[in-house]
């Protein structure tokens, strides 16, 4: 998409054994530390091989605790300092202002906004879009669970305009990262979920059938909220076409979770 800096498998990287992506630009700031991981890495037995994060989808609860140790050393936090959600596919934003102490407990909500060092904000996602905001000036950080239903309630323009809210965060300020997921060959859906503003970004497949971009609807959502395209850079690997390299709910069913995670240091 012109403007936007869109990265491929050619910038997959590794840190002690973990393979990940990164934003090229977010890399560059000294003080925020990101990575969207692989299914890479861990000691997840199939389904959910091999560094599955989400816990409830039959995983050994060993298993995931190993996965969260390795992925804690090998980018150098406290495993106990990271988030993640109980995400319900809604628009709940959780807002966590410093100084903070202790960690909220896991809560149902599908995005994350701090101001708070050493807090790491997880995303969960095996098709869905996991998003990451971070403004250079204000020294704000978010990220946003992006499914279908997220989408639809327009949860990326309500973390935008939070963060200008609590914030004072500017548009013109902000970079954003957008990981894998599914993409827009592969994600068919029906009348009774499609929502008639998605038609620009919708391919129509006959019997009350499309196959949307959630990506692209998200960078509209994040266009209409003063964002440029130029301060956005896009993952763009389908979920569902990388089975080497993601997890996917669509292709496999019952299967793990992959984690991005964004944190201050």
């Amino acid at each position: 998409m012109k403007g936007i800096n869109v990265l491929d498998r050619s910038h997959l990287q590794t840190e002690d054994g973990l393979p990940y992506f990164q934003g090229p630009e977010m890399s560059r700031l000294g003080w925020v530390r990101h990575a969207f991981l692989t299914r890479r890495g861990g000691v997840s037995l199939p389904p959910y091989d091999s560094l599955n994060l989400g816990d409830g989808n039959g995983d050994l609860d060993e298993h995931v605790s190993t996965n969260r140790q390795r992925i804690a050393q090998a980018f150098r936090f406290d495993p106990r300092r990271l988030i993640l959600l109980n995400q319900m596919s809604q628009d709940h934003i959780l807002l966590l202002k410093k100084p903070l102490s202790p960690l909220p407990p896991l809560l149902e909500y599908d995005a994350l906004i701090t101001d708070a060092p050493e807090t790491f904000l997880g995303i969960l996602t095996a098709d869905c879009l996991p998003i990451f905001v971070v403004e250079q000036k204000k020294s704000v950080i978010a990220a946003i669970h992006a499914g279908r239903q997220g989408t639809a309630l327009h949860i990326t323009t309500q973390v935008l305009r939070r963060m200008k809210e609590e914030f004072d965060c500017s548009s013109s300020h902000l970079l954003i990262t957008i990981g894998p997921s599914i993409g827009p060959r592969c994600y068919e859906i029906d009348k009774k979920v499609f929502h008639s503003e998605w038609e620009p970004f919708a391919v129509p497949k006959g019997e009350g059938k499309w196959d949307v971009n959630l990506a692209g609807i998200n960078i509209a959502q994040m266009e209409a909220e003063g964002i440029h395209r130029d301060q956005i850079s896009w993952i763009d690997l389908c979920t569902h076409c990388h089975p080497d390299l993601f997890f996917s709910y669509r292709k496999e069913g019952q299967t793990g979770r992959q984690v991005s995670l964004i944190g201050m240091i």
